[in-house]
């Protein structure tokens, strides 16, 4: 059977459920990744140069000064003259942002001459001394960072070219300016910066003081410029700032899973946001707790680094995605979608060392990409878009870059190729590159931010450069979070002090990992998710398998063990199928991983391929069942059943009848009694519970002591053919069963094990359903009727009664007690019982039962069925029926039979001595001549002994002994004990009197005794 959405499908196969995270399940080939010709790549890397060119000269001649281009109108975009975008406008402060943060992708360009240039611009036209609210975020990565990497290549051209030797270090100065305009941020409570400054007013301004709030990364990713600030410039301030909020930051970890949460308090440090990725909100804190180790030297860096990825990987990443969890409860995640700004992670994976989940991840966002033109800016688990927004951003751009410097592998180029076809074909206007505002409709939007030229584009031309195109050696520099470089000879200069209780060494299995090119494939991790996000099925040669799909039984201990190795975990449900789960990241190894994927396709083909393929027919058990109701004679029960996947199928006209049996012990799962054996012996039908062993077991188990057949009853409460879907029992795969078994639902098998305890020799048909079958079933005029009934007995108290006759007396079953009335039977009908009862005190209790119904002028009773209940648990001596109320009526009715008739009693209706009391009735102390004072008392009397009375039902209700129960009665018979009036017993023409009515019945006990 299939059944699935269009992105989460799952079959059911025989007991099993499988689950696949795919939208499509179809056979797939893998081509090998081709070289790029030499000629093709150069030719990207002159169309990236072009790119770059196209953008940077429509802002230089149509918005510069201003800080961005705006490329759908053509002109420049200032802060306060045009129209607020809100916290977006907050990385511009009215000095020219572009620029700035453009400068040294023009020397990697090898443009020396417009570097110079710019800088002049730079140098001459831009004041930070504006009224202006910014981010110190952003305008710490973007201009302090611009200014100080193009401070460095500017100093390393004049020294090693002899090119601008008119440069005095003015573009350090100008860094130096910003970073004391963003110091006084730094000035709260915790040391954590504020997320907002004025610049020229610092954090005097009454907006400021109520802006208590930051992100992770706002706070976490200052290290790496204030710390090349300080080192430049010789002034520790700035350095010993960053380093102090890195710590405090450090210290609001949650102590158990090493996360951290997204946005807090800068003055009381709680956690606002406590949710938990890689993503927005905190995805550059990660990059520079690595990166300030690289960058400073400094160890406790590297330590708190590997801590962070450890809880990453175990908590957030779920193989290729990354979710967001929570910090305090991780195995729980907070949000059901991913953003674009996850795509840094596989770049900072290739500079932590650990390539395998870094190229997973990569080709996961590959596949977004593929599927949408562009990464949205966030997207749901089954890759649709969530916020179908695209900036142009470089994270991804950026990854691939680092993965082909890491692997040479060429796919990474094709990757770039298909990235810069999309900037070309979707982006590209007239004047400049235009944000995509929706990547589904692909309408654009009047936007370029300033790191579509300091990342984007510079990501992409290095893709596809050489290292003789870059006028110095790359591998000299880190990367910042916006593409600035800084040389690592920083290390060199004043080093801050360190923390000594961070420097232990941490030995997880992340710690010390670092990338081996020689043994790197990353083709090979990449084929097990080919075209996940389109849902094409993974594939892969491999030489041996341990198990297939078709050998698999979840009776081998040696299966279940292999297939948990690769990473499939077995979840019993309800209706007794188990699921198949497999979660790639939980396997032993990428092998083993990869062999569990081809084990659930396999699965899921065996299990098309049993659709495609007829199913058994499904079979019926009839048997004969004495009508209930007043109506008497016999009723054919027909019940439908499921075949199993072993033993022989009844098909056609092959008919099996037999008597059955209740196998013992019932569950089936171990020998049969001895007793019983030369009855099953007779070649019977065995009827076995499930549960506790494999179902083969059961039948095969009958099988060997003779049954010709086994009905396997479910245990599972209330199941049937109407609500569960139709259960075929699985084998072993070993044939060795020969005797026809079938699977019935627990309604249908409680009538089954009624039939059969009213006859034990009745006679069970089991043959292959078929319409005449179908006609003998009930009408659905019956089956409306009792689903009415049902609804009504559950949720209005009204229902159809059910009418059971026995030797003159009658009873009508009502939702809540039974009416009993009778009939004096003519002479010639009356039968005749010989009493044998055993026991005096229930005679007893008869006897007065029989009073009250002679002594009433409508010759009635009523009889609680909580009352009813309780005398048939403890005497009738049946533990099937205890929730029958027909069944308990039927016997009661036999009871009271057996003493009106009985030959030893010929003094049944005599009065009982004045000292006597009953137990449950007495009508001779209640009379017409009761006074209206005395009924009034007594009303009261009983409302506030009610709660008591029904607490002693209750417990007699949880007395199990026979004997015990008879003698606590006899007990409350001898004391008298405690006088409640109730009408539990009373004339059905008094029902609806009002309040004045006489009482008619009285019982009488004490509650002790209960």
């Amino acid at each position: 059977m299939f059944k699935g959405g269009s992105d989460l499908v799952y079959f059911v196969f025989g007991n099993f459920v499988l689950l696949i995270l795919h939208s499509k399940i179809a056979t797939c080939t893998f081509e090998e990744v081709k070289f790029m010709p030499r000629e093709e790549q150069l030719a990207l890397r002159d169309e990236a140069r072009d790119m770059f060119y196209h953008a940077y000269n429509a802002y230089m001649e149509n918005a510069y000064p201003a800080d961005e281009l705006m490329p759908l109108s053509c002109q420049g975009r200032y802060r306060g003259l045009t129209p607020n975008r809100g916290d977006i406008d907050e990385s511009l402060g009215n000095f020219s942002l572009t620029l700035i943060d453009t400068l040294d992708t023009l020397v990697v360009l090898n443009d020396l001459e417009e570097f110079e240039h710019a800088v002049k611009l730079i140098i001459k036209d831009v004041n930070f001394d504006n009224d202006v609210l910014v981010s110190v975020f952003e305008t710490n990565i973007r201009v302090v960072g611009g200014l100080l990497s193009a401070h460095i290549l500017a100093d390393l051209l004049q020294q090693r070219d002899g090119i601008m030797l008119w440069y005095n270090g003015e573009l350090l100065n100008m860094a130096k300016d910003v970073g004391y305009r963003l110091l006084p941020a730094f000035n709260s409570t915790t040391g954590i910066p504020y997320s907002r400054i004025n610049l020229r007013y610092g954090i005097k301004s009454d907006r400021i003081e109520v802006l208590r709030e930051t992100c992770t990364a706002c706070a976490g990713s200052m290290i790496l410029e204030m710390a090349a600030l300080s080192r430049l410039t010789g002034e520790p301030i700035f350095e010993e700032k960053a380093h102090k909020s890195m710590d405090e930051l450090w210290k609001m970890r949650h102590r158990s899973s090493d996360l951290m949460g997204t946005v807090l308090n800068v003055h009381s440090g709680d956690w606002v946001r406590r949710d938990s990725g890689v993503g927005a909100g905190i995805d550059s804190y990660y990059e520079y707790c690595l990166k300030a180790y690289i960058l400073l030297g400094d160890n406790k860096y590297l330590n708190r680094f590997n801590r962070h990825y450890n809880a990453v990987m175990k908590y957030i990443s779920q193989g290729p995605m990354l979710l967001d969890v929570h910090m305090h409860r991780p195995h729980t995640t907070s949000r059901n979608y991913m953003d674009a700004l996850l795509a840094f992670w596989p770049g900072l994976q290739v500079l932590k060392g650990d390539i395998k989940p870094a190229v997973e991840t990569h080709e996961m966002l590959y596949q977004v990409m593929q599927r949408h033109t562009f990464i949205p800016e966030a997207f749901t688990t089954d890759f649709q878009v969530h916020w179908g927004n695209h900036p142009l951003r470089p994270e991804f751009l950026e990854s691939t870059y680092f993965l082909y410097k890491a692997t040479g592998d060429p796919y990474y180029l094709d990757v770039g190729k298909n990235a810069l076809k999309s900037l070309q074909k979707y982006a590209r206007v007239p004047c400049g590159y235009a944000a995509v505002n929706d990547v589904r409709t692909g309408k654009k939007e009047d936007r370029m931010d300033s790191f579509v030229l300091a990342e984007t584009l510079k990501y992409l031309y290095l893709l596809f450069a050489d290292k003789e195109d870059i006028p110095f050696n790359l591998d000299e520099f880190i990367f910042t979070t916006e593409g600035h470089l800084f040389p690592l000879t920083l290390s060199g200069h004043v080093n801050s002090s360190k923390i000594i209780s961070d420097l232990e060494i941490d030995k997880s299995e992340y710690a010390m990992s670092c990338p081996n090119t020689l043994s790197l494939f990353p083709n090979d991790l990449r084929k097990p998710l080919k075209h996940m996000v389109d849902g094409m099925c993974p594939r892969r040669n491999i030489n041996k398998r341990r198990l297939t799909a078709s050998e698999f039984s979840a009776a081998n201990v040696n299966h279940l063990k292999i297939i948990k190795e690769m990473g499939i975990n077995i979840i019993a449900l309800r209706d007794g199928r188990v699921q198949l789960l497999h979660t790639p990241t939980a396997a032993r190894s990428n092998i083993d991983a990869e062999e569990g994927l081809m084990f659930m396709q396999e699965m899921a083909e065996l299990s098309k391929l049993q659709a495609s393929q007829p199913e058994p027919p499904p079979q019926i058990v009839s048997f004969p069942m004495k009508d209930e109701t007043a109506k008497g004679g016999i009723e054919i029960i027909n019940a439908q059943v499921g075949p199993a996947q072993f033993g022989e199928i009844l098909k056609g006209d092959k008919v099996l009848k037999s008597a059955a049996v209740k196998f013992s012990p019932f569950n089936g799962c171990s020998d049969l009694d001895q007793f019983q054996r030369p009855i099953l012996a007779k070649g019977i039908i065995a009827i076995i519970e499930r549960g506790d062993c494999m179902f083969i077991d059961k039948v095969r188990r009958a099988q060997k002591f003779g049954a010709i057949a086994a009905i396997v009853v479910d245990n599972v409460p209330n199941s049937s053919a109407s609500n569960s879907p139709m259960f075929s029992m699985s084998g072993d795969g070993t044939d060795d069963v020969k005797i026809p078994a079938v699977f019935m639902f627990s309604q249908d098998a409680q009538k089954l094990l009624k039939a059969l305890k009213m006859n034990p020799l009745m006679e069970v048909t089991m043959r292959e359903i078929s319409v005449n079958n179908l006609d003998n079933e009930e009408s659905m005029f019956q089956k409306l009727k009792v689903s009415v009934q049902e609804f009504l007995n559950k949720h209005t108290g009204l229902g159809f009664e059910k009418i059971i006759e026995e030797s003159g007396f009658r009873a009508q079953i009502g939702p809540d007690k039974v009416r009993i009335t009778f009939e004096q039977h003519q002479s010639s009908d009356t039968p005749i019982f010989k009493d044998k009862e055993s026991n005096p005190q229930w005679s007893h209790i008869r006897k007065d039962l029989l009073k009250s119904i002679l002594q009433s002028e409508t010759k009635e009773l009523y009889v609680p069925l909580n009352i009813l209940r309780v005398y048939y648990k403890t005497l009738s001596g049946d533990e099937i029926h205890l929730q029958d109320s027909v069944e308990q009526a039927k016997w009661l009715l036999s009871e009271l039979s057996k003493e009106y008739y009985s030959q030893d009693d010929d003094s049944l209706v005599k009065p009982s001595p004045a000292s006597e009391t009953s137990i449950l009735a007495n009508v001779d102390q209640l009379t017409k001549e009761t006074r209206k004072e005395n009924q009034v008392l007594d009303k009261v009397f009983k409302l506030e002994k009610l709660s008591l009375l029904m607490d002693s039902l209750n417990e007699l209700q949880m007395i199990e002994n026979e004997e015990e129960l008879l003698k606590v009665l006899t007990k409350i018979n001898k004391k008298g004990g405690l006088s409640i009036k109730d009408e539990l017993i009373k004339n059905s023409d008094e029902e609806n009197k009002d309040s004045d009515v006489k009482v008619q019945s009285e019982i009488t006990h004490v509650p002790d005794e209960l």
